[in-house]
């Protein structure tokens, strides 16, 4: 049933449960019920909401191209902020070297506690759909991803009538084609208890919504060593007692930190630190 909210703007997003009644051959959105979360980014100047009500989200990387540590730190970052619990995916293992290249990269999020998975999408038989249903079971899942990882090839592989789908919905909006802009919801099972929604991509991951000093409990590798900071309020760049730049120069027990997250930390602070405009 195709609705429309009330006014002029909508305030609802992809996966959103509302109370909604008939007119006519449509509906109006008369409410929107509470959330349970919501993933989203923002910059200096907006905000772009992702999908409400998740269970995790699945940030689908590949091994070629090359992924950025910086966008896959900030779309974790999210989750955590959120508190929506992340999956990586590593696509393209039939790209032996690049892939075991990417896998060892990978390493230091696997030691934080991140579920990192590998696949090959393009490739994958009857045993590996079966496995990747099993992670999706029973939940509802926004996958998120760069161009070229993959993320056609995963939505077409678990929902075979996606494109079908996704015609129909764009002809009863009378667009006539699907754009990269839109957001899709697809049920996997006949059940309707397992859901996959299918993410726009984004060139840019903005975390203007994070509290500069919060960041770091958003970092697992930096959060395990916030509390023995000296300072209740310390930034982890400068301040003497820092758990955390000490953990940078010798082999912490509970875990390193490796150069290129605490750069990544350094950055993010900085950023998040600048005024944000209305």
């Amino acid at each position: 049933m195709l609705c429309h909210s009330r006014g002029k703007r909508s305030q609802g997003v992809v996966g959103d449960r509302v109370q909604w009644l008939p007119s006519r051959d449509e509906g109006t959105i008369e409410a929107i019920e509470p959330r349970r979360n919501l993933f989203f980014r923002s910059d200096a100047f907006r905000t772009k909401s992702f999908a409400a009500n998740l269970d995790q989200v699945l940030v689908l990387i590949a091994a070629e191209p090359a992924f950025s540590s910086q966008q896959l730190s900030r779309a974790l970052i999210a989750a955590e902020a959120a508190g929506i619990p992340p999956l990586v995916i590593l696509n393209k293992s039939d790209l032996t070297t690049p892939h075991q290249r990417a896998w060892d990269w990978l390493a230091p999020y696997r030691a934080m506690g991140y579920r990192v998975l590998s696949a090959s999408l393009a490739e994958a038989g009857p045993e590996q759909r079966a496995a990747l249903l099993e992670e999706l079971r029973g939940k509802t899942t926004l996958v998120l991803g760069p161009s070229g990882a993959g993320k056609s090839t995963l939505i077409n592989l678990l929902v075979p009538d996606a494109q079908a789908l996704t015609s129909e919905l764009s002809r009863a909006l009378r667009t006539g084609k699907h754009t990269t802009t839109s957001t899709h919801f697809y049920w996997i099972d006949a059940a309707r208890t397992t859901a996959l929604i299918d993410s726009p991509g984004f060139q840019e991951f903005g975390l203007h919504h994070v509290d500069p000093m919060h960041l770091a409990r958003l970092m697992p590798d930096l959060a395990r060593h916030v509390e023995r900071c000296r300072f209740y309020n310390c930034t982890h760049r400068h301040e003497p007692g820092c758990a955390v730049t000490q953990a940078l120069q010798v082999e912490a027990a509970d875990g390193p930190i490796s150069a290129d997250r605490y750069r990544i930390y350094q950055e993010l602070f900085e950023e998040l630190s600048r005024p944000r405009f209305a």
